[in-house]
């Protein structure tokens, strides 16, 4: 009898809200060993390291081609996402990037690419494809339980709370909207056409110069239909997670998710308490959830027993798909997406 692999180890480039959670949940594994942990920032990156029991890096990209690094998650912010994933990749790292897999479609295209040409696995970080429910609609769609899947309706809106942190850095099609095209393509398909609206002013009301609202209609290869409605506009502390659910309509039944609902009511002095109970809990002293099921799959993709449950390419058709939704609403004009298999981008289309 084979006894269990040898411990991977480790490496987690970009220690904010996501890495140090990646951090700990990886540390916490008998089966990886957290060696490296990598942030511009001295102070934190010497903290973490010592918590864990790891070798504090300040340079992304040495630390994404470290010799004793078996896989690397990269979990800076959007824009530097490339670089240090190609330099991963090129050095035989297996490789998680957190969504959204790049800034730009060219950049996400270049890890795709990159990891094609050099056969290293690439797990792009959409955590939704980890959450049981989630997982459990795209497994009742796979195995036919509701017939061919007709369309598809969801929605994700999120605070203006949430740019205290953010700070204008990203767009709501990158940090909305990768999750809500990525879970349209699992459930149903690829997208050849998409047309959106958006609104505006709640932002910048509050100083921030974005977009607040889009509405999107979605026309799959299949024949299925659907819609998005994708923002962060709404008031602070709302009980649960905001605005957030997805329902899957087949020939045959439904599916649906609420995921505002977080199934614990906890209250205080200044009323409802948000406190996580499906993405990274913390259960009996160990990380839980979606995100220790994430790190799980991503340790077996390092230890190459288990392929990228959601690969390169999806995370760049996520971009390719989002950037589409901001193109839509600036011209007025549907998009029409090219074949992904194509490579060639997306065109205006009737």
């Amino acid at each position: 009898m084979t006894g269990p692999a040898a411990p991977v180890d480790v490496g987690v480039i970009g220690l904010g809200f996501m890495g140090a959670r990646w951090a700990r949940a990886l540390a916490e594994r008998p089966d990886a060993r957290l060696r490296v942990v990598a942030d511009v920032r001295e102070d934190l990156g010497r903290a973490l390291a010592d918590r864990w029991g790891a070798v504090w890096v300040g340079d992304p990209l040495e630390a994404a081609t470290h010799p004793a690094l078996h896989g690397v998650v990269v979990c800076t912010p959007e824009h530097l996402h490339a670089d240090i994933a190609v330099a991963a990749i090129d050095a035989g790292k297996a490789v998680a990037v957190e969504k959204p897999l790049a800034h730009t479609l060219a950049e996400a295209e270049r890890i795709r690419d990159r990891a094609a040409a050099r056969h290293v696995p690439v797990l792009a970080g959409h955590i939704l494809r980890f959450e049981p429910r989630y997982a459990a609609m795209a497994r009742a769609v796979e195995q036919g339980e509701i017939g061919a899947v007709q369309a598809v309706r969801s929605e994700r809106v999120g605070l203006v709370g949430d740019q205290a942190i953010l700070q204008g850095r990203t767009s709501v099609a990158l940090y909305y909207g990768v999750h809500e095209f990525d879970l349209a393509r699992w459930y149903a398909g690829e997208v050849r056409r998409l047309y959106a609206e958006r609104s505006q002013g709640v932002l910048q009301a509050h100083g921030y110069e974005l977009e607040d609202l889009y509405s999107v209609v979605l026309r799959f290869a299949s024949g299925a239909h659907g819609t998005a409605m994708i923002g962060w506009s709404l008031p602070d502390n709302p009980a649960g997670w905001g605005l957030a659910g997805f329902t899957v309509l087949g020939e045959h039944g439904a599916l649906r998710v609420v995921q505002g609902d977080l199934g614990l009511l906890k209250t205080g002095p200044q009323g409802p308490v948000f406190e996580d109970t499906f993405y990274s809990p913390e259960v009996h002293g160990r990380l839980r959830g979606a995100l220790a099921i994430e790190v799980d799959h991503f340790v077996g993709c390092v230890q190459g027993v288990e392929t990228p449950l959601c690969g390169a390419s999806d995370g760049a058709e996520a971009v390719r798909l989002s950037l589409a939704m901001e193109e839509s609403a600036d011209t007025g004009a549907p998009i029409t997406l090219v074949d992904a298999s194509c490579h060639s981008g997306q065109s205006r289309g009737p």
